[in-house]
């Protein structure tokens, strides 16, 4: 029996953003949200005055070139690539979606 999505809140720089996840994903989409929303409040503060797209833009080049370089990413062992990529898809799927 397959496992309905549910909707999940994320909040990312003072903004609400409601994500349909499935349940088994929804711990993995909160830590996801949290790190990216430390990133940009990082960012924001670092920064003279920017838009919310860049500094979205300037946390995901910088989240992505930390994955590349394989640190500070706190990734569960056992998680390949191609099921990275899979989780990373389906989370867009669902943004979109919503």
């Amino acid at each position: 029996m397959s496992q309905r999505n549910h909707p999940v809140t994320v909040r990312v720089m003072e903004k609400d953003y409601r994500i349909v996840c499935p349940p088994e994903e929804q711990g993995m989409l909160l830590r996801t949200a949290e790190y990216l929303n430390d990133e940009m409040a990082e960012i924001r503060k670092t920064s003279k005055v920017l838009s919310t797209e860049r500094i979205a833009v300037l946390a995901a080049l910088n989240i992505t070139r930390q994955l590349l370089e394989g640190r500070e990413l706190e990734l569960p062992a056992d998680l390949d690539n191609g099921e990275l990529a899979g989780r990373i898809d389906r989370l867009l799927e669902a943004m979109e979606q919503s």
